[in-house]
């Protein structure tokens, strides 16, 4: 069911009218959601779940679409990388700016099943389930950064600790899950836009590198076995250029890191 010109309407004067009558409230179909004019937290991200949920449980095509008249500054705050400010604010406490990393990552990959249908042949949402696993891609890197810092803090003794290093594990296999997934995408070809793929395929040359380091070994191998294969087979050359772009680089941070873990013995 497409949004009627009416509906459309009542949803401008919902979402722009209040604000500039100072309301403190925003409300999206009738679900309130947080205020797209200030940077995010998980709690408002949540909230944005429930709220989509909500509407997607009640009406079809309705979610918020990237370059959506009405609907645009909604998706727009979804994936700015202005959310992630306060997580790199060095002022704020490590751990508490960690854990926000973290469950902003959850919100995030919930956001993401709700806009990627697996059983169509047809991606209803393409350009935004892309933008969003982008989106992911970058908040992962820095969640791995703020980990990164919380460890160099920690004693040698803490570090040796069973329970720290499963963590650590566990952290780098979700964060392998993630990047593989990411690449799966690519290989949906039939169900993007030829336009999406491409940008999207750009985006990975951009934010792969960062989050590539932190991997478990057996992750990146894939990761530049599988990039090297699309480079070649991909329907598209758009992407192909891209990956042809990204593959070197990857390889260049394997071999190092290769050399530095046998240096150490």
């Amino acid at each position: 069911m497409r949004l009627v010109p009416r509906l459309l309407s009542l949803l401008l004067l919902t979402l722009f009218a209040l604000r500039s009558a100072g309301a403190a409230e925003l409300f999206y179909l009738g679900q309130k959601i947080p205020d797209i004019q200030r940077p995010w937290s998980s709690s408002d991200y949540h909230q944005l779940l429930i709220a989509l949920q909500k509407v997607d449980a009640n009406q079809s095509n309705a979610l918020p679409r990237r370059s959506g008249e009405f609907t645009g500054p909604i998706y727009q705050r979804m994936v700015s990388q202005e959310n992630f400010r306060p997580q790199l604010n060095i002022y704020a406490p490590l751990e508490l700016r960690q854990n926000e990393a973290r469950e902003t990552l959850l919100q995030l990959k919930e956001l993401m099943r709700l806009y990627f249908d697996f059983t169509a042949t047809r991606q209803p949402y393409a350009a935004e389930a892309l933008g969003l696993m982008s989106h992911a891609l970058n908040q992962q890197a820095i969640l791995f950064t703020l980990t990164v810092e919380f460890w160099m803090t920690l004693s040698a003794d803490e570090q040796r600790n069973p329970v720290r290093l499963q963590g650590l594990r566990e952290a780098k296999n979700a964060a392998g899950m993630l990047s593989t997934s990411a690449l799966d995408y690519l290989e949906l070809g039939k169900q993007f836009a030829q336009d999406d793929l491409a940008l999207y395929a750009a985006e990975l040359g951009k934010l792969l590198p960062e989050l590539f380091v932190h991997l478990p070994a057996t992750t990146r191998d894939e990761v530049v076995a599988r990039i090297a294969q699309l480079t070649h087979e991909h329907p598209h050359a758009e992407v192909r250029t891209s990956l042809a772009e990204l593959h070197p680089v990857l390889l260049a941070l394997q071999m190092d890191m290769n050399r530095r873990n046998a240096s150490r013995g």
